[in-house]
């Protein structure tokens, strides 16, 4: 008895994806239970583009099949991305890049410099203490911690806070808004002191 040539159906799916951000990297894991290593493929374009896609028979005349495109975020390698099926879930790590040190403070690293220290606990409590009762006379930096903030380059203690805002994780949005505001307070604390010498001058 011959078989009758019944033309194969597909059937479009949208898999559950689950995006993990870690300290060095980034986790994807899509899950696809019944899904076999080879019936699964992950492309990544030199732009950064990942395109996920399978396809699978379900029975004699229908097949199930799925297509994702994820943009991976600019800090990850993207020649270190690894893709691996296990026990119905497909987990694409995507290792961050290796920040190195700013330009400036190579140069003090080699000139046996190195960077001051901006003393975060009094900045800290002063911020803490102005919220908490509105007063601004409490907010006064010392003099000590002026002066390390105005023998630092500018630009250097700039690339540093874009280096630590690169490395917070998403997910801790209250951390950020602390670090934001201690940042545009220590900037606006140097501006002030900036501008007070050249007037003094």
């Amino acid at each position: 008895m011959a078989r009758s040539n019944v033309k194969p159906s597909y059937e479009d799916f949208e898999p559950y994806c689950k995006w993990r951000i870690e300290e060095g990297k980034d986790t994807i894991e899509v899950h696809l239970h019944g899904f076999r290593k080879e019936q699964v493929r992950v492309q990544l374009s030199s732009i950064g583009n990942m395109t996920i896609t399978g396809e699978r028979r379900v029975d004699e005349s229908r097949w199930t099949r799925f297509r994702k495109e994820i943009k991976v975020p600019k800090e990850c390698n993207n020649n270190e991305v690894r893709a691996n099926l296990s026990t119905g879930i497909l987990y694409i790590v995507m290792p961050k890049k290796i920040t190195l040190p700013s330009s400036q403070d190579q140069v003090n690293q080699e000139n046996g410099q190195s960077s001051p220290k901006i003393n975060q606990d009094t900045v800290a409590k002063d911020t803490a203490t102005e919220n908490l009762d509105g007063s601004a006379e409490n907010n006064k930096m010392t003099t000590e911690n002026a002066t390390m903030l105005t023998t630092r380059p500018l630009t250097s203690f700039i690339m540093q806070l874009r280096d630590s805002f690169l490395r917070l994780q998403m997910g801790k949005k209250m951390g950020m808004n602390v670090t934001v505001a201690v940042a545009l307070m220590i900037a606006l604390v140097v501006f002030v002191i900036y501008k007070h010498r050249h007037v003094e001058n």
